[in-house]
């Protein structure tokens, strides 16, 4: 059959020439003709309508949401929706980051030279000759130029020893092995890649994955750290499902790379602006390295460009060369790593590979389950595993008394994984959801009932707060539709996805918090031990200092970070520190309160101003400091002022995404074959690739 496409002719006539080399043309002329060729080939009289998605463009509708919550206005501005105090100048670009600091007199700039060879491979030259002869290049440094400990990883937080730069044995692909110091950035990152190593290469095997350390069976790798037993066995076994869960690493992709600016001072001390989550750890493993007292270095964060976790431990690896860099040639220094050495260098969150076997009961419940895990933490080793906390993450809000667990790292020759956004919390809420969906489908039962059969008998607030959901949603209604749309379209398939998360508010600390109240004008100043890395500690900060002293928001300024006024801190992390924050915040606000009051009982009802005036006059001391350390093992039932985590909980229920794409999965499943298993395992992202190749599609099936 021979078809003219007239349409596309004339589209193309109209628009000239030049037009047509363009690729909005190209793009358009396809639209019109793929419109020609499906009414040409595929008259609709002709076609089975379940066939007709098959030719259809996708098109992706107006995205729409809603929130619906209620507010107090008596308790402004504690619970007024504001816009984050930063908000407008991050997106103008005027806040400023660690990078965006001015040049420095004399300040050189670092770029990392990297091992690229395979692991165990023996670092036997370097040759930095054509590198130091480069325009603008004044030094290389290595392990030789350390003072002190050879490590970013100080004993005091850390289990693995990480090693600074390579001294001899290769640990992973892009491990640093020196740094090379130059007038400028692209000078530094130019003359690195000058630099030739001469490799030994070794026989000892390397392992890349935790399949690949589990099939070479390199149990030096494998660290078992949980064995819990089950406490009873259910006795009402009807099927046995077995099956796989497994997470991938994924990148932080922050919009800041790895960065920090070192500068000496006159007094023999190193200022460090890091861009860090954990200031205590960059300030210990520059002090360890250059073999200095703590208080000679000096840490200073005011805000981070994303840190998701990647900038908790591997921050350090980035600071404590800089200072290094910064002693040896008693210079201002400044690295920003390139994205491309930042990912070579830095790794991802930790692979997760779950391996269960669950029986249950005809509606459902499970009678017992074996759970094995394995996650691959690379040469970080058991510095930022989340092994040991997936046994009170897993099993969210489900009876778990018939469960064994079994969890161990794998250590593999890569760069050190690290935590990312809710570790732990996603890959363990998003293995048991899809167990429960696993289970759906093989009793073919809607997976809501499945999980309400498992929730924990008692758990009253869960079972009634997801029959809400359930009815607010429309639930039943709207999987009704997809269904039904299902059953009339061969090619084109819908999914809809409920889960349920109580989420696992793990407690750690300590934080600082330092709230200066100025005499003459009454405003307020506070420093805390969180870092704002774009989740808005500091503006749920002022809120709460602003309700506490009853006064404007505006009166409140919320300074940088530094290890001088809240020393002692731990990592910001966790979703935890904001609250941590808030609460020690209302306590020293509380304590300024109280010794003012002598004072207002004097007074007449004074504002804000004569008050601290007055209290001024009185010698009342206006500043005061909190630390707060919540009770280990414990949890937090209320919150701060009934405040609820909003950074990472989210996350964990983003696995109703590809739960709901599997939904979908199956329906075209089953229209390939009747008999073939419904559900597909999660064994990486759940890719457009990946969902093609798992629709079984057959093109022997391409029918009209």
């Amino acid at each position: 059959m021979i078809i003219h496409p007239a349409s596309s002719n004339r589209t193309l006539v109209g628009m000239g020439a030049q037009a047509s080399k363009e690729r909005d043309t190209a793009n358009e002329v396809t639209f019109v003709l793929h419109g020609e060729l499906h009414t040409a080939c595929a008259p609709k009289d002709k076609v089975n309508t379940k066939f007709e998605s098959g030719g259809s463009r996708l098109e992706r509708p107006l995205s729409s949401g809603k929130q619906t919550y209620e507010t107090n206005k008596d308790l402004y501005p504690l619970t007024q929706p504001i816009s984050k105090l930063e908000g407008i100048i991050q997106c103008s670009g005027e806040a400023q980051y660690v990078n965006d600091m001015p040049p420095i007199q004399g300040e050189l700039f670092g770029a990392f030279v990297l091992a690229e060879t395979a692991p165990y491979s023996k670092v036997k030259s370097v040759d930095t000759a054509k590198a130091l002869a480069m325009p603008g290049v004044h030094a290389y440094i290595d392990h030789k130029d350390i003072p002190g400990s050879n490590s970013f990883s100080p004993p005091s937080y850390s289990r693995t020893v990480e090693p600074l730069f390579c001294i001899d044995k290769v640990m992973y692909n892009g491990q640093p092995v020196g740094m090379i110091l130059a007038k400028t950035h692209d000078e530094a990152v130019a003359a690195a890649k000058m630099v030739k190593i001469a490799f030994e290469e070794s026989k000892e095997v390397p392992a890349f994955s935790i399949k690949d350390a589990l099939q070479k069976n390199q149990k030096t790798k494998i660290i078992p750290l949980v064995n819990m037993e089950a406490k009873r066995k259910g006795e009402n076994t009807k099927k046995v499902i077995k099956g796989t869960f497994e997470v991938d690493g994924q990148y932080h992709f922050t919009m800041e790379t790895q960065c920090t600016i070192c500068v000496p001072t006159d007094n023999g001390e190193y200022d460090l602006y890091c861009a860090t989550q954990w200031m205590d750890h960059a300030q210990t493993a520059a002090s360890k390295a250059l073999n200095i007292p703590m208080n000679k270095i000096n840490v200073f964060v005011k805000r981070l460009g994303g840190a998701y976790g990647a900038k908790i431990f591997r921050a350090s690896l980035v600071s404590t060369a800089c200072a290094v860099a910064a002693h040896k040639m008693n210079k201002p220094i400044r690295i920003q790593l390139p994205l491309i050495e930042n990912m070579k260098m830095i790794g991802k969150r930790m692979p997760t590979t779950f391996e269960y076997e669950a029986g249950v009961d005809d509606n459902g419940l499970i009678q017992h389950m074996n759970i094995t895990y394995y996650q691959d933490t690379g040469l970080s080793g058991l510095n930022e595993t989340t092994v040991t906390f997936i046994p009170n993450l897993i099993p969210n809000s489900y009876l778990n008394d018939t469960w064994k667990l079994t969890g161990s790292v794998v250590v593999t020759d890569m760069p050190g994984n690290a935590f990312c956004r809710a570790p732990g919390t996603t890959e363990s809420i998003g293995m048991i959801e899809s167990v429960m969906d696993h289970i759906a489908y093989t009793l073919n039962k809607d997976p809501t009932e499945v999980r309400l059969a498992n929730v924990q008998p008692g758990n009253d607030t869960m079972s009634e707060t997801v029959k809400e959901i359930l009815a607010i949603s429309e639930y039943d209604q709207r999987k009704n539709a997809v269904e039904d749309y299902n059953s009339k379209n061969r090619w084109m398939k819908k999914g809809i996805s409920l889960v349920i998360m109580q989420y696992p508010f793990e407690i750690f600390g300590p934080y600082s918090v330092f709230v200066s109240v100025y005499a003459n004008d009454g405003t307020v100043s506070i420093a805390h031990g969180g870092t704002e890395c774009g989740q808005g500690i500091n503006t749920k900060v002022a809120q709460v200092c602003a309700h506490t002293l009853h006064i404007p928001l505006d009166m409140i300024s919320i300074k940088a970070t530094n290890t001088l006024t809240t020393p002692n801190n731990t990592a910001t992390g966790g979703s935890i520190t904001s609250e941590a924050v808030c609460y020690g915040t209302i306590k020293a606000c509380e304590e300024i309160l109280k010794r003012l009051e002598p004072v207002k009982e004097k007074m007449k009802n004074p504002s804000w101003a004569e008050l601290v005036a007055e209290g001024q006059k009185q010698n009342v001391e206006l500043c005061a400091t909190h630390m707060v350390t919540f009770k280990q093992n414990s949890t937090n039932p209320v919150g701060v002022l009934n405040s609820k985590a909003t950074g990472e909980p989210p996350s964990c229920l983003s696995v109703c995404i590809p739960l709901a794409i599997r939904r979908a999965l199956a329906a075209a499943r089953i229209d390939a074959d009747k008999n073939v298993d419904q559900f597909v395992p999660f064994s990486g992202p759940t890719t457009v690739e990946y969902t093609f190749q798992s629709a079984l599609n057959n093109y022997k099936t391409y029918t009209l």
